[in-house]
């Protein structure tokens, strides 16, 4: 392993296990708690509905990269600073711009796949200088 910062660089997680535990964190976690979030709100507006939904999904990606991420754990992954120090909220926040970001979504998800496909990280984790390992 090399050192960087004065930090550990291990080596990346397999794509596949990071495919499986980002279905589960990003996709299978986000519709549950989609469809109660919206069951509790459904004599709500539409605007703060949306609004409170929008800002649930931005609140379970931070918590997701800085506190616990159900898949990661399931798969034997888990999200690391490349100082080796805890991941911050800061890096959390910094690492999912591309996703929090509702007019940039869908493309943000298109680049972080592509960034994880062929890099084997997301442009996300670079700028964040955090990087997902086997556990």
């Amino acid at each position: 392993m090399d050192n960087i910062s004065g930090g550990l660089n291990p080596l990346f997680a397999p794509k596949g296990k990071r495919i499986l535990a980002d279905l589960f964190d990003l996709l299978f976690i986000p519709i549950v708690l989609g469809v109660i979030a919206g069951l509790l709100l459904v004599n709500t507006s539409e605007i703060i509905r949306g609004v409170i939904m929008v800002t649930f999904n931005i609140g379970w990606l931070v918590f997701r990269d800085a506190i616990y991420a159900p898949g990661r754990a399931l798969t034997g992954l888990k999200l690391i600073s490349l100082d080796g120090a805890q991941v911050t909220l800061k890096q959390a926040v910094l690492r999912n711009i591309l996703l929090v970001i509702p007019v940039v979504l869908l493309i943000g998800y298109i680049i972080e796949i592509i960034s994880v496909l062929s890099r084997d990280e997301r442009l996300g984790d670079r700028w964040a200088k955090t990087r997902i390992v086997a556990a």
